[in-house]
């Protein structure tokens, strides 16, 4: 791990040099690295002691002055020409990962992690009885003693591990029948955790903050940890209370309370911005009273009726307190409770308080009159008024632009640029203004109807005759009904602004989508295509390719056509067009530098293996790619063509003269590549200097591949899956029927007809198990199965090797072909969460998959083994019947005799790791194994496309820094998804729905700083999203949707974090 985020880091510092346009200096590029990576991915680290050094009661000595490592270690880190300073960079990197490799679940918990690191670093113990108070354990596995755990595992992290386990868990037993762990909360946990039991957010919170951390971790001998000596500090760990230290009742600041004061408490400016709104517009849409003198319980003036607003200032206060009361622990409202918070509470009592008595000026002054008033009042009435409008607007104000209790907040935001806080304000504004003006027409529709119903008006009713009558019964009904009405409007004023929030984000996505493309919003953007592809993405090819076409020349890269017929290659290997469609729209040089075959039959022969049929990536399409630098000479296919869009339309396909031959799929891959290529974009990191990027798709019950058995059953009551599939991509089916009449596996398979082919297609049973298998791998292809989504993410590694190919830089050392590999820069890991419990089926489908894509597929899953007689010793919780790992396996590991394979790593963990809902622990057991320094989530129902994956260095680009400290590398780079699931109605509305979320929301959500992470394709630093906890938070019952917890964390953290939305990649 620690070698390929080094590796990446030296791609980043080369390519600053590459950017510049001077040649790298590869002899100082891994000191320079070692100091990025030290920067990034100890950040946190920094910070965090920053502030623990501030503590006057840590007794930490100050940065710099060296005391963080003992002078032993110094002096033997001190080896060679390597400086001082880079030795102790790598010792704390290395502590750091050794540390956070082995922490299991506490992995959700960073600044835990950055204790325990800190008091590594700083400790002198020189041997396992110092550390750990116990001798060396020499029985591993491999040797003839018993499986025993590590020290640092048995005595530091279980102890921690099992206080977060009791909290939830009571215990976790085994399945007799399956095997499979069932794990069973606490009494009264199953529907959600109660209020005030601790999570890790609250576990966390404590080591964040110095003060309470020095005071709260307390050995078994009631000692506190920080009075001990710095660096006697790591042997006391395994004394520690945990128990005792990490106490819900210690540790828990916020409640998580299931009532409308939860929701009321961290919304509360939302709803007081919706009742100063409406009660606006009731005062503005009320006439004038008709006179008769008497004092109307609203005020006789449209002056008294808006003064009433300021009531909302007490009442908006008081259901504030009561609310922040509920969720606050009674622990955190007694740390709370000082001098400063007394003075602060009560200033906001006097605020919210004041609008009351003025109030009461105003209506005594209103009801005396100008004449009388002298008498009770020192003052006049405009005084009166505008006395109480001031002390109202800024209690209004204070309640609505100053946030909460300085003590939630943890982190500084990332600042936000003066223009885009305009575009924000401006945003809001013109919506709530748009929203207003809708209203009143609604509320002065309402007021309407009640006057013809000839109901009680109360806000005009004389307080005289409320007096008289609000005892009566007809009077009480009709005041029901006055309230019912006013009840129902205030509830749909309040519930149509996610409405207009929605129309707004649509004008605003499309707008800024109009203006960030320009003119090649009307442009016909795919006769650009080789043009922008050459200067965007083949940026640092030659640019020799010059072509006569239509009466003008086409200048673009020499590498451009050679990649364009591979993109259409894939394209018919996804069966989206026939050989016909293939000649006419490539170049017509095939990738060995001539022009495509054809036999006699009028199509190209085909003699690929089943894989490379479906995975453009493997085999013969490697060596393909390899001769991409070879000399061409080709003709220009016809949809470059730059035909006007009336042709266009007349024509009704850009790819071809007849309709009938262009699928839609292909239409819209083609159609979307182009608009890409016109949008803005970074340079591409030119390779060898390319960072690494590991795909991690959590797998948990997904079909892995579709079966003959899940597609045809032979029974003739039912319609078979595969007959859906083929009618629904009837002419995919076709073009698959075609390609395999030259496929020799498919027609010299035994028992295959003459032809290969049954006559119509659909006579299922007379298909051969060979060529079952073929068909199922094109079904899979097109139903939400994970081969799909690896089969797309693995043509990374490809298109590395192309952009080698094409645009390496020949200077480099690096870039010798017995040096670089696009492995180095690419890892597709699949974490399988119930691997070990697999059927035959399921395991024979994983091990063809790995076999399929042998050198950039990795699974990583959870291994269990019973306990043993160190159990004990060894800290496993006595309410788990199990030990636990975390194992990494390939295509080179050894398959055993249930068919499993062997595991090349396999890393013990503290205990059963499911202990939130299960999609975030898979995939923070899996981190380990990601490489290089960024990661992308994919779920396991997503695909990928040939034409896009060659924009991955272009969007890598977008983390590229100018200069160590940088925050540009501090980014989620937020991407779009093209949704395929549209079956049936309701499929259909839910992936139009997803594709306008993906899309146009995304796109404004970004503007209004509101995007976060949702699960789809994001891209992340990977060294930052280890400073936070992980891709995902896991909380049981709380971190439901667990990916967005992951952009709020991000946006929390601030330290110039920021989340972007791109669309020139899907």
């Amino acid at each position: 791990h620690l070698l390929s985020l080094w590796r990446s880091h030296c791609s980043t510092v080369a390519d600053r040099a590459v950017q510049e346009g001077l040649k790298a200096d590869e002899s100082e590029l891994l000191l320079e690295a070692l100091g990025d990576l030290h920067a990034e991915l100890l950040e946190g680290f920094a910070l965090w002691r920053s502030g623990l050094c501030a503590c006057r009661g840590a007794g930490l000595a100050a940065e710099g002055s060296g005391a963080r490592l003992p002078a032993a270690l110094r002096a033997e880190l001190r080896t060679g020409a390597v400086p001082a300073g880079a030795a102790t960079q790598l010792a704390e990197v290395a502590v750091f990962l050794l540390i956070w490799g082995e922490a299991g679940n506490l992995r959700f918990m960073p600044e835990v992690l950055y204790l325990l690191t800190e008091l590594a670093l700083a400790s002198e113990g020189a041997s396992p009885a110092d550390l750990y108070g116990a001798a060396a354990q020499v029985g591993r596995s491999g040797s003839a003693a018993p499986f025993s755990s590590s020290l640092f595992l048995a005595k530091i992290i279980r102890p921690m591990y099992n206080v977060v386990f009791d909290a939830w868990y009571d215990c976790v037993d085994v399945d007799t029948g399956s095997g499979r762990d069932i794990k069973r909360l606490r009494k009264g946990y199953e529907t959600y955790l109660p209020p005030d039991a601790a999570n890790y957010d609250d576990w966390n919170e404590l080591f964040c903050d110095p003060d309470r951390l020095v005071q709260g971790l307390v050995t078994d001998d009631g000692r506190y940890l920080f009075d001990l000596p710095h660096e006697r500090r790591f042997e006391s760990l395994h004394r520690l209370d945990w128990a005792g230290s990490l106490d819900p009742y210690e540790v828990k600041t916020h409640r998580e309370v299931h009532s409308m004061w939860a929701v009321f408490a961290p919304t509360h400016r939302i709803w007081l911005l919706h009742a100063i709104l409406f009660c606006v517009g009731l005062c503005l849409i009320t006439p004038a009273p008709n006179g008769g003198g008497s004092e109307l319980l609203q005020g006789n003036s449209l002056a008294v009726r808006l003064a009433a607003i300021g009531l909302l200032v007490p009442v908006h206060g008081l259901l504030r307190s009561i609310a922040q009361w509920h969720i606050t622990s009674r622990k955190a409202l007694w740390w709370r409770c000082s001098l400063g918070a007394v003075a602060r509470g009560l200033c906001w009592t006097a605020i919210s308080a004041a609008p009351i008595a003025t109030y009461a000026a105003v209506r005594l002054a209103d009801y005396h009159g100008a004449a009388d008033l002298s008498a009770v009042l020192p003052v006049t009435f405009t005084q009166a008024l505008v006395v109480h409008y001031v002390v109202s607007s800024v209690g209004l104000l204070a309640q609505l632009l100053i946030p909460g209790a300085k003590a939630d907040k943890l982190w500084d935001l990332t600042p936000v640029p003066v223009h885009k806080k305009v575009l924000r304000y401006l945003f809001w504004a013109v919506l709530l203004a748009v929203k207003m003006t809708v209203s009143l027409v609604i509320f002065r529709a309402v007021w309407e109807e009640m006057v013809a119903l000839d109901t009680v008006k109360l806000g005009q009713e004389p307080l005289s005759e409320i007096t008289r009558f609000w005892y009566s019964s007809s009077w009480a009904v009709n005041v029901v009904v006055w309230l019912v009405l006013w009840f129902m409007s205030a509830f749909l004023f309040v519930a149509d602004t996610g409405v207009w929030y929605q129309a707004g984000c649509t004008f605003l996505g499309v707008a800024s989508i109009l203006a960030r493309r320009q003119n090649f919003a009307v442009e016909r953007a795919i006769s650009k295509i080789p043009e922008r592809f050459s200067r965007r993405v083949f940026t640092y090819s030659s640019s020799g390719g010059t072509m006569q076409h239509d009466e003008r020349a086409e200048n673009f890269s020499t590498f451009f056509p050679k990649m364009w017929d591979r993109i259409m290659e894939s394209m018919h290997r996804e069966d989206k067009c026939g050989w016909d469609l293939l000649r006419e729209q490539s170049f017509g040089v095939h990738s060995s530098g001539t022009a495509v075959p054809s036999t006699g039959t009028g199509t190209p022969s085909d003699t690929r293996s089943i894989g490379s049929d479906f995975m453009m990536h493997q085999g013969a399409e490697e060596g393909d790619m390899a001769t991409l630098s070879e000399e061409f000479v080709a003709k220009m296919p016809g949809m470059f063509n730059r035909n006007s869009l009336l042709r266009l339309a007349t024509q009704g396909s850009f790819v071809t003269k007849q309709p009938s031959k262009a699928n839609a799929e292909m239409q819209w891959r083609l159609n979307s590549f182009a608009r890409c290529l016109g949008m803005n974009m970074p340079r591409p990191f030119r390779a060898p200097y390319i960072p690494g990027i590991t795909v991690l798709i959590p797998h948990f019950q997904e079909d892995i591949l579709a079966s003959k058995a899940e597609l045809y059953n032979g029974s003739e009551n039912t319609v078979p899956l595969i007959d859906w599939i083929k009618a629904r991509y009837s002419d995919e089916f076709d073009a698959f029927r075609a390609r395999m009449q030259r496929h020799p596996a498919w027609v010299g398979s035994p028992g295959a007809a003459s032809s290969g082919t049954p006559a119509d297609g659909c006579e299922w049973a007379s298909y051969t198990d060979q060529q079952w298998e073929m068909i199922s791998l094109w079904a899979s292809m097109r139903t939400q199965t994970l081969w799909r989504t690896v089969s797309g993410m693995c043509m990374y590694q490809s298109v590395l090797q192309s952009h080698y190919e094409a645009q390496a830089d020949e200077r480099s050392a690096l870039s010798a072909p017995d040096v670089w590999d696009p492995l180095d820069c690419f890892t597709c890991l699949v974490s399988m969460q119930l691997y070990n419990g697999f059927s035959t089926k399921q395991l024979d489908q994983t091990n063809r998959m790995l076999d399929a894509f042998p050198s950039s597929l990795k699974v990583a899953y959870i291994d269990s083994a019973e306990k043993n007689i160190t159990a004990e010793v060894d800290g496993v919780h006595s309410r788990q019947r199990r030990r636990y790992f975390s194992c990494l396996i390939d295509r080179d590991c050894q398959v055993l005799e249930d068919n499993r394979r062997a595991p090349r790593l396999r890393v013990e963990l503290p205990g059963f790791p499911i202990l939130g809902d299960g999609k975030s622990d898979n995939q923070n057991h899996a981190i380990p194994f990601m490489r290089g320094s960024f990661c992308q989530c994919i779920d396991s129902n997503q695909g990928a496309y040939l034409e896009q994956m060659l924009l991955l260095p272009c969007v890598l680009g977008e983390f590229r820094t100018r200069h160590r400290g940088e925050s540009q590398s501090k980014r989620i780079i937020g991407l779009p998804e093209h949704i395929t699931s549209d079956l049936g109605t309701v499929g259909d509305f839910a992936a139009g729905s997803e594709l306008a979320f993906g899309t146009v929301l995304q796109r404004s959500h970004a503007l209004l700083g509101a995007r976060m992470h949702y699960g789809h394709p994001d891209i992340m630093n990977k060294q930052y999203m280890m400073q936070q906890g992980g891709v995902s938070k896991a909380t049981k019952t709380i971190n439901l949707s667990e990916d967005i917890f992951a952009g709020m964390d991000f946006t929390l953290r601030g330290e110039g974090r920021k989340i972007k939305h791109c669309e020139y990649f899907h």
